[in-house]
């Protein structure tokens, strides 16, 4: 079977690949979730954990591409959390009667 154009030149588009579009609201937001829950509340703090997850400098979360988001989600899906490191045990104050025996 041969391939023949289309009578009325209605062929598909073929698929291109997006240019560099930035990163979508909700990828923004998720990725400030995700600092959040990690403990990082400095804005150095956040950068760093930003653009080692990037792999590159990073101005801001609103000059990230989809891509790069979809990269940093990826490898801060992967780390662990500050409070997964600990817990609420090892968060307590004070003494509970368990310590008082």
């Amino acid at each position: 079977m041969t391939e023949e154009p289309s009578l009325f030149g209605d062929d598909p588009a073929p698929a291109q690949e997006p240019a560099d579009e930035l990163a979508a609201p909700w990828q923004v937001k998720l990725l400030r979730e995700m600092l959040d829950a990690r403990g990082l509340k400095t804005m150095d703090e956040r950068q760093r954990a930003i653009e080692e997850a990037a792999g590159h400098a990073v101005e801001s979360l609103k000059t990230l591409t989809r891509k790069d988001a979809l990269t940093v989600v990826e490898h801060l899906g992967q780390t662990k959390t500050k409070s997964a490191e600990r817990s609420s045990w090892d968060e307590r104050e004070g003494n509970t009667w368990i310590d008082n025996l």
